[in-house]
């Protein structure tokens, strides 16, 4: 007698939020399941919704804001919160070049 025994874990479809500390939505925030190719986008609201097994980690990320990761566990609803990192680092604009360009309406006929 032979006995088999499954042990696949619980596919899950996630749905949630991601929102700032003041509880701003983060349109375009990204959650990846860790260590795959699985990832979404939040929407304009701050929705998203992944499929991922139990015991996945999800990883959340924002720019500017640090990064988070939740242990997927049996609910489907999970919910996340993104705390600031602090102020972006300043950014430097240069030009290497200018070039003038002059154009001439002297043979026009008006």
């Amino acid at each position: 007698m032979l006995m088999v025994i499954n042990l696949s874990l619980a596919q899950l479809t996630i749905t949630g939020t991601v929102s700032d500390d003041e509880g701003i939505p983060l349109p375009g925030a990204t959650v990846l399941v860790q260590n795959t190719s699985n990832g979404v986008s939040t929407d304009f609201d701050g929705v998203y919704t992944i499929t991922a097994n139990t015991g996945d980690v999800l990883v959340y990320s924002f720019v500017g804001y640090a990064n988070q990761s939740v242990t997927v566990g049996a609910s489907d609803q999970i919910d996340v919160v993104l705390t600031s990192e602090g102020a972006l680092e300043e950014v430097i604009v240069t030009s290497f070049g200018t070039s003038k360009r002059s154009i001439s309406f002297s043979s026009w006929a008006l």
